[in-house]
C-alpha cells in the first residue's frame, strides 16, 4: 500500500540517517494530527483553497494510512498519537468523531472530538462518553459564517463546554484566534481565565500559540511561563528560534511534539520575513509562487523532518539530552493522555 501524500526518496533517507535517527527516542507520541475520510466532508465553500493554503495541501487520510505514514517516516520507532478530525465547517463532526472513536479502540492512541460551538453541554458530554475520546478540539472555523475576523476563545469554546471538560478533567487543545496569536493580550487574558475557572482541564495550546514566527512567542510566552498547568504542542512549528524560546521560557516538560499531519507531509522548507512565514516547496500548488531553482528543490525533504530537526538541534544547542528529548517527543504527552484515560473510567 502506498501513502497518498508522500513517497520516501534518497534525500529523505539521508536526512533521517544524518539528522534524526540517532536522536529520536524509541517511542514517539504525536499530540496533534488530523484524520478524516472524504465522506466526512461536505462541499467546500468557494474560495477555501484561495484563502487557506493548507486546504490545498492536506486532504483526507484514513487511520490505516496514518499508521503507514508513521511506519515509513520513523523506522524502528513505536508511534502513538492524539487525533482529531477536519477542523472545517464542511465537516460532518459526529461522523468524523465516531470514526476515530471506533477505529482507535484497542490501541494506545486517543482522540479529541470536534465540537460545534452551538452544541449543548449534554451533547458535548455525550461526545466525551465515546471510547478513546478524551477531550475536545474546538475551532474558530466551526463558527457559523466565520470569515476570518478576530473572535474570542469563548465564541467557539463556550463556557458551557468548558464546564463539562472541567467536571471530568478532560483535555482541551486550543487553537488561539486573533491576528496577533499568542501575542494578543486578549488571548492571554482568556487563557488565564480558563486556567482560573476550569483548573481541572488539561489545557494544551496548539502550535505554541500559532507562533510560527518568533515575535509571537517572544511577546506571549513570558505571560504564561509561570503557570505549570499550561502545555504547548509544537505542531507545524519549523522555526528554530521559536523552539529555542519555548524550551528556554517554559522548559521541555511542558512541550508536546505534534505533527499536524497530513499537512506536514509536504516537501520543502520554510523561511521567515518578520512575522510572515514563507513555505518553499516543490509541490504543484496554486499558491506556490516562491520557487527555487530545480537543483535546490531537489534537496528538499519533508516538512515533518525539518520540524523535528529544528527541535533536536535547538535542544542540543541548549544543552538538553536524551531525557529532555524523550519527554518532549513522547513522555509528556503519554503521561497526560494516560491520566485522562484513567479519569475517563468515571465519565
Amino acid at each position: 500500500m502506498a501513502h497518498p501524500y508522500f513517497e520516501l526518496r534518497d534525500v529523505d533517507r539521508r536526512f533521517w540517517e544524518e539528522r534524526l535517527e540517532s536522536y529520536l527516542p524509541p517511542r514517539l507520541f504525536d499530540a496533534h494530527r488530523h484524520v478524516w475520510l472524504a465522506e466526512h466532508l461536505g462541499p467546500s465553500w468557494p474560495g477555501r483553497k484561495r484563502t487557506d493554503w493548507a486546504s490545498e495541501v492536506a486532504g483526507p487520510e484514513s487511520l490505516q494510512h496514518a499508521a503507514l505514514g508513521y511506519s515509513l517516516l520513523f523506522p524502528g520507532r513505536e508511534v502513538c498519537y492524539l487525533a482529531f478530525g477536519a477542523p472545517h465547517r464542511e465537516c460532518r463532526l459526529e461522523e468524523n468523531n465516531a470514526y476515530l472513536s471506533r477505529g482507535l479502540e484497542g490501541t494506545s492512541s486517543a482522540a479529541l472530538a470536534l465540537t460545534d460551538p452551538q452544541w449543548s453541554a449534554e451533547r458535548v458530554a455525550e461526545a466525551l462518553r465515546a471510547p478513546r475520546i478524551i477531550g475536545i478540539k474546538p475551532y474558530q472555523d466551526l463558527l457559523p459564517n466565520f470569515t476570518g475576523e478576530d473572535v474570542s476563545v469563548f465564541d467557539f469554546c463556550p463556557h458551557e463546554h468548558l464546564d463539562v471538560l472541567n467536571e471530568r478533567g478532560a483535555w482541551l487543545t486550543l487553537h488561539l484566534p486573533r491576528r496577533e496569536r499568542l501575542a494578543a493580550p486578549e488571548n492571554i487574558t482568556e487563557v488565564r481565565e480558563i486556567r482560573r475557572r476550569y483548573p481541572r482541564v488539561i489545557l494544551v495550546i496548539a502550535h505554541v500559540g500559532r507562533s510560527y514566527a518568533g515575535r509571537y512567542a517572544r511577546e506571549g510566552l513570558p505571560a504564561l511561563a509561570e503557570d505549570e498547568g499550561i502545555f504547548f504542542d509544537t505542531s507545524a512549528l519549523l522555526n528554530p528560534a521559536v523552539y529555542a524560546l519555548a524550551m528556554d521560557r517554559i522548559g521541555p516538560q511542558r512541550l508536546l511534539f505534534g505533527s499536524d499531519f497530513p499537512i506536514l507531509y509536504m516537501r520543502g522548507r520554510r523561511c521567515w520575513e518578520g512575522d510572515r512565514y514563507i513555505n518553499l516547496t516543490s509541490g504543484d500548488y496554486s499558491w506556490n509562487v516562491n520557487r527555487e531553482p530545480p537543483e535546490v528543490e531537489a534537496t528538499y525533504t519533508l516538512f515533518i523532518y525539518e520540524a523535528l530537526a529544528a527541535c533536536v538541534d535547538m535542544a542540543r544547542c541548549l544543552g538538553y539530552g536524551e531525557a529532555e528529548l524523550e519527554a518532549m517527543l513522547h513522555g509528556n504527552a503519554r503521561c497526560l493522555v494516560d491520566r485522562v484515560l484513567a479519569a475517563k473510567e468515571s465519565w
